[in-house]
């Protein structure tokens, strides 16, 4: 099963709003995927952990906490503007 880390600055709250987007759009591709959510300061740690496909950061993630993981900027999911390209993007990745 794929894997998405989907991550913000602090609160969750952006990263929660993002994910539930990502989340029925991977629904209606009927794409398996399991969903791990953090902070930005936990990816370092999530990322060994867990071993994501992707990461979505809702806000700037420096990519030398990815990991070499492939990002998908998710800011878009907040403000609506290129969220249909950002899925594309996820999926994208996911399928290769």
């Amino acid at each position: 099963m794929k894997k998405i880390l989907v991550c913000c600055g602090s609160s969750m709250i952006t990263s929660t709003l993002a994910l539930n987007k990502i989340k029925n759009f991977m629904a209606q591709e009927h794409i398996d995927v399991q969903f791990v959510q953090c902070k930005f300061s936990e990816v370092p740690a999530r990322v060994a952990a867990e071993h994501p496909d992707v990461i979505v950061p809702t806000g700037m993630l420096n990519e030398s906490a990815a990991g070499g993981v492939p990002i998908v900027k998710g800011t878009c999911f907040i403000t609506g503007i290129g969220a249909d390209q950002a899925l594309r993007q996820i999926k994208e990745v996911l399928t290769k």
